[in-house]
Parts: structure tokens; C-alpha cells; sequence
């Protein structure tokens, strides 16, 4: 596989947008045995994405983030046990792909592998997690991995260079696109991790504009573009909660009107346009599916990590998995502590499965 570098230089200006979330509804607990016996069309397929919170190896190159760089408590034991906690994870939520943001390299990658398959974590080679993908850019501390049990084909990177501001465009993390070839059918997986908002957020929500116009972009040619509709998965940490996109509250119980509840601007040499998409943060009536969110914040959820779909895909289930133990008894993330080498991460991991359709 060759990664490509897909870079727009665009030139219209995006404005901000906002939306008050509705009410919501009690999460509930997704259960595999249920999901095992249930009666779907199309070929189902299961998928977590997580912010791993730093998740950095045991070697110091001086690309980490300060407090690993100076701390004396970071090492390689620590990293040992963290990898190994995060292959239990893996083999107990039994996902058949795994996206995570903020894995330091591509080294990881191979370790997650190798300890996979050193550990018998699982024994049946046709469901071992046999191929992946990482991007990140060079000289920075953070990129994605793609874990999958499919093969994973036609990898490109997205990334911005904008220089229309007064001010420099700051680093930021590439959009990592792969095919997954599932059963015959293809779910185009486009991951994300958008500008956080250190700095503060109304500065810094200009370059999460220009990102989701890439993603718009890309959107754009993924569905107008080919002759079939692909399947396709957007996901990641996007700094942005889901209820401050653009948002449709329409009601959406006819999923072949493939009607989106959130909307991707995008910008194009001389226009601007917006490709509609679904967030699985909201149920048909524009609601929350459930009280939880993915990151808890000044002592409230956020919902900053999203799955949206579009295309030949159809959603069955989707859940924060606020579960024992990486997350508290009260369902909270439990942050990963350097001085410790306890907790996991600051985000809870979002577990979705789908049908891929024709």
C-alpha cells in the first residue's frame, strides 16, 4: 500500500455554527449475544474508535508531549503494562475494527499486533486483527492506527495548508482514509482527530472549520464522484461536540432517504457547498440516544468523539462503552496518571455496528 497526500489549498471563508441538542434518553448496554441473533440484511461489521489519551512507547525521542519528556516516572515497564491493558481491551470488546487517535507511532501498531498474538489473546487466525495502517506528521508527538480484520487498501492522508489568515496555520493531525475489503463490499473509513481547543476554543475553531471542509471535500467526491454509493465511516475525536455541527432535526425513520442530521460545509475554488451525513449521537427526532457522552469535562459530558455514517451503510447499535475497568462505577473515563501508570484514558471509546448495504 501506498500512502497518498491528498492537500487542498483552499479559499473561501467558513462560518461558525451552532445547535442546541435535544433531550435524551437512558444508555443502555449493548449486549453481542442479542446483536449474534438478531435478523439484519447486508453484511454487519462492528467498530470502536477511541482517543487513547498519549498514548506514547517506552523510548524518548523528543517528539512526546513535555510531561513524558521530563517525567522520570515514564518508561518502558510502564508502557509494557499500558499495552498489554490495551489488548485486553481489544480482545474483550472483540470489535472487528479499531480506530484510535493519539498513538505516538507506528511501532505501537506492530507491538498491539505482536502482543495480540504472543498473549493467545486470540487463537482463530480468520478473526485476528491481521492488517493496519498509521499516519501521522512528521516531527509531531500524535498520529491514528486502523486495526482491522479485513484488508485494508487504498490508504491516502489528508492534511490542510491554509495561508489566507494573519496568523500561521498551527499543526495539525492529518485525516486517514482506508478501504476496508469486507465480505466482497468496501466501508471507506475516513479517521479524524481535528485541532484541539488549547489556545481557546472560538480562536482555534477557524482550523476545525478548515477540517471539516477537507472532510467535506472528500465527502463530496466519495458520493458524487462513483458510479455506486460507498459505504462510509467518518470517525474520531473532532473537538467539536456533535450538538455545535450544523445539525437537521428531521425526522429520519425512513433510512433509504438517507436524509443526514448533520451537515459538512465544505469550500472549492470559487463556491461553497455541504454534504449531509449522520451523526449517531442522535436518534430519529434530532435526541441524544443516551445521557452519556464521551469525554466529561467541568463536570459535564461532552460529545466530542464521534461515528457518523453516509452511503450503503446502515447503523444496528451504537454506545459509549462505559464499562469496568476502563471506565469508573458511576461510567466515568478514567484518565491515564504518568506518576502512577494507572487509568486508561481521559475519552470513553465509542463502540457502533453496522450493515453494509447495497
Amino acid at each position: 500500500m501506498k500512502n497518498l497526500r491528498h492537500m487542498l489549498i483552499l479559499a473561501a471563508g467558513l462560518g461558525l455554527c451552532s445547535f442546541l441538542g435535544g433531550c435524551s434518553v437512558q444508555n443502555q448496554l449493548i449486549h453481542k449475544e442479542s446483536l449474534e441473533n438478531e435478523t439484519i440484511g447486508g453484511t454487519p461489521v462492528s467498530v470502536v474508535s477511541w482517543n487513547l489519551q498519549t498514548f506514547f512507547d517506552g523510548k524518548k525521542e523528543g517528539c512526546e508531549y513535555k510531561e513524558f519528556q521530563k517525567s522520570a516516572d515514564w518508561n518502558n515497564e510502564k508502557y509494557k503494562v499500558r499495552l498489554e491493558r490495551l489488548c485486553n481491551f481489544i480482545t474483550q470488546v472483540d470489535a472487528d475494527i479499531f480506530i484510535f487517535e493519539e498513538l505516538e507511532n507506528e511501532d505501537i501498531i506492530y507491538d498491539i499486533s505482536n502482543q495480540l498474538a504472543a498473549g493467545g489473546h486470540n487463537w482463530n487466525q480468520k478473526k485476528f486483527w491481521n492488517y493496519s495502517v498509521f499516519a501521522k506528521e512528521k516531527n509531531t508527538a500524535i498520529g491514528i492506527g486502523i486495526l482491522s480484520r479485513y484488508p485494508l487498501n487504498n490508504v491516502k492522508t489528508h492534511f490542510m495548508d491554509i495561508r489566507i489568515h494573519n496568523t500561521n496555520q498551527p499543526s495539525t493531525r492529518y485525516i486517514l482514509e482506508a478501504e476496508a475489503s469486507i465480505e466482497k463490499k468496501k466501508l471507506v473509513i475516513l479517521a479524524n482527530h481535528w485541532k484541539s481547543k488549547s489556545g481557546g476554543e472560538q480562536q482555534t475553531e477557524i482550523w476545525r472549520d478548515w477540517q471539516e471542509s477537507i472532510l467535506g471535500k472528500r465527502l463530496s467526491e466519495l458520493l458524487h464522484d462513483n458510479s455506486t454509493t460507498p459505504a462510509i465511516l467518518i470517525c474520531g475525536d473532532f473537538n467539536r461536540d456533535a450538538a455545535d455541527f450544523i445539525c437537521n432535526r428531521k425526522n429520519q425513520k425512513d433510512w433509504k432517504k438517507e436524509l443526514g442530521n448533520t451537515i459538512i460545509r465544505y469550500a472549492d475554488f470559487g463556491y461553497t457547498d455541504f454534504i449531509d451525513i449522520n451523526s449517531l449521537w442522535f436518534n430519529d427526532y434530532g435526541d441524544y440516544v443516551c445521557t452519556k457522552g464521551s469525554y466529561f469535562y467541568n463536570d459535564k459530558w461532552e460529545r466530542i468523539d464521534n461515528i457518523f455514517i453516509a452511503g450503503s451503510i446502515r447503523k444496528l447499535s451504537f454506545e459509549p462503552l462505559a464499562i469496568n475497568p476502563w471506565a469508573s462505577e458511576q461510567g466515568y473515563p478514567i484518565p491515564y496518571k504518568i506518576y502512577s501508570g494507572q487509568g486508561w484514558s481521559d475519552h470513553l471509546p465509542l463502540f457502533a455496528r453496522f450493515s453494509l448495504i447495497e
